[in-house]
């Protein structure tokens, strides 16, 4: 009976594996990169962020006010800065929202305005939809790949489902791992680098999958439940709490209801606001605040810090006075061990919660969550063509192999490519049309990566040049970086431009040299077959 279950197991696991592999993986190693995508790479993808410390709060004082005077009066109730870390945008962005619309605008709408936080020079501004504005921020290639880790670049309802969907399959693919490998103590140390690459893969899936078990579990459920939240479990819970009512919900769990406007004017004090929330959170770092009924006798403020003490994100609520009223989470001031375990989900899936240190152990645990499923593909492909009855040809498996390397080595060399590109187009592409390469470049230089697959190449040789070009495309960063940009890794006083810089340099070595060892061992793989036939 127990044989039958772990039969059974042992085909779930396969077979999940199998239909979700390349999914998971284009997700996992997406999500990797994402974990330092903000602000670690956002901060070295734009130049306005190098030399920037911290915009002086009298400063962003004076410009609310001045351009407060400048909006209709209803758009002063809402007022949202998003000061320049790394976290959202990379200029200073005030923007000030009328939730009812205007005359123009039946929905929200908006003014927006940009500096450059370097001289506080205004760059761009804005008036329309609201939605349209955050939809049509610049981009940059860490926030391209960000976005692509969310939800494909589907879009809502779909991207977040099937991302969301994607989340619960590795979560079953690690129960159901751990469960038939019974081996799991002797599992654990043993990998024969120096066997054939079949059995390399074979110990690495192992090794993997046990020592980072518990990791990929905790990625597999807050995943899903980051993609399935707002479009599944948001709707029912309206429905079993709320009898179907989805504003009534979202008003329970908002943290910033509004404000009402008594007409009684009293200055806001938002700079004396932002230096008691740095005294009070000194390690912690303010990345947006909210004004409602600004200059108003009842006006609020609220502020977003991350970092500091606190695993999750904080949110402080102040009188317009200046007074501190509360600190409190993202979900707003709601008791109970079910919001406290809602606010780590978050920061336990991107690991944002002790530094950059735990950010790099959780990239790195993440590139190997998106190698599990890759190497399970391998591995049930390399049992179908051995025995005396093998069910997949050596032209199929060929075949196989070369639709891997197209679909997932194609993903890699796609978003290495964009690495280089952004350093081209800080120097030489206007600040507002970045946004148009992006995406064209990379889903097309993806898909002509998987056409190749079609063609009858040795998938060695595919393999090889997949990670060569990967490799040359990392590589080519800080030799672009030294050649075009004032602000590279030897001038630059920014010690995270210097690392981002040089940590390309040393991954494109290393992608270089795993494309030489893969030959080189395939050469040794082939020599006595081939002395054999001599003989």
């Amino acid at each position: 009976m127990r044989s039958i279950s772990l039969k059974k197991l042992f085909l779930l696991h396969s077979w999940v594996g199998i239909v979700t592999g390349i999914l998971l993986f284009i997700v996992c190693f997406t999500g990797a990169l994402a974990v330092l995508s903000r602000p670690e790479l956002k901060i070295w993808a734009n130049p306005e962020l190098h030399q920037l410390d911290t915009v002086p709060s009298e400063k962003v004082m004076t410009l609310i006010n001045h351009y407060h005077q400048q909006v209709p009066k209803e758009f002063g109730k809402n007022i949202h800065v998003y000061l320049p870390t790394g976290h959202n945008t990379h200029l200073l962005t005030i923007l000030f929202e009328s939730h009812d619309g205007d005359e123009n605008y039946d929905e929200e709408a908006a003014y927006a305005y940009q500096f450059d936080p370097r001289n506080f020079s205004l760059v761009n501004q804005y008036y329309g939809a609201a939605d349209y504005f955050y939809e049509h921020r610049k981009t940059n290639a860490p926030s391209f790949i960000g976005h692509f880790h969310a939800d494909l670049h589907l879009g809502r309802p779909i991207g977040l489902i099937l991302t969301g969907f994607l989340g619960l399959t590795l979560l079953v693919s690690v129960v159901t791992g751990l469960f038939i490998h019974r081996q799991i103590i002797k599992e654990l140390f043993t990998f024969r680098r120096k066997k054939g690459l079949d059995v390399i893969v074979n110990d690495a899936h192992k090794v993997m999958g046990i020592w980072g078990s518990v990791f990929h579990a905790i990625i597999g459920f807050t995943g899903a439940f980051l993609g399935l939240a707002t479009v599944i479990l948001l709707p029912a819970a309206a429905f079993v709490s709320f009898g179907g009512d989805q504003d009534k919900l979202v008003e329970k769990f908002t943290a910033m209801p509004e404000t009402i406007v008594s007409n009684n004017y009293q200055a806001t004090a938002i700079d004396t606001i932002l230096l008691d929330a740095q005294t009070r959170y000194p390690k912690a770092k303010v990345i947006d605040l909210t004004v409602m009924a600004h200059n108003d006798a009842n006006a609020q403020v609220y502020l977003r810090l991350i970092g500091g003490d606190a695993v999750a994100s904080q949110l402080l609520q102040y009188s317009g006075d200046g007074k501190f009223s509360k600190s409190m989470s993202s979900f707003g001031d709601i008791p109970g061990p079910a919001i406290k375990v809602l606010e780590l989900l978050f920061p336990l899936h991107f690991g944002n919660f002790a530094g950059v240190f735990v950010k790099l152990v959780w990239a790195l645990l993440g590139l190997t969550t998106a190698l599990l499923p890759l190497s399970g593909i391998m591995m049930w492909l390399t049992k179908r063509t051995r025995g005396s009855n093998p069910t997949l040809s050596e032209v199929a498996y060929q075949r196989w192999n070369r639709v891997i390397i197209g679909s997932c080595g194609g993903l890699v060399l796609a978003t290495a490519i964009l690495f280089p590109l952004q350093v081209l187009l800080n120097n030489f592409i206007p600040v507002q049309l970045h946004n148009g390469y992006f995406g064209p470049l990379f889903f097309l230089s993806w898909l002509v990566w998987c056409l190749f697959a079609v063609l009858p190449i040795n998938y060695y040789r595919y393999l090889q040049v997949t990670l060569l070009i990967t490799g040359g495309a990392c590589m080519s960063v800080l030799p672009l970086n030294m050649l075009l940009s004032s602000s590279h890794a030897f001038s630059s006083n920014n010690t995270l431009v210097t690392v981002v810089d040089i940590s390309f340099l040393f991954i494109g070595g290393l992608i270089i040299y795993a494309s030489q060892r893969i030959m080189a061992k395939r050469q040794i793989l082939i020599k006595p077959t081939t002395q054999e036939v001599t003989i």
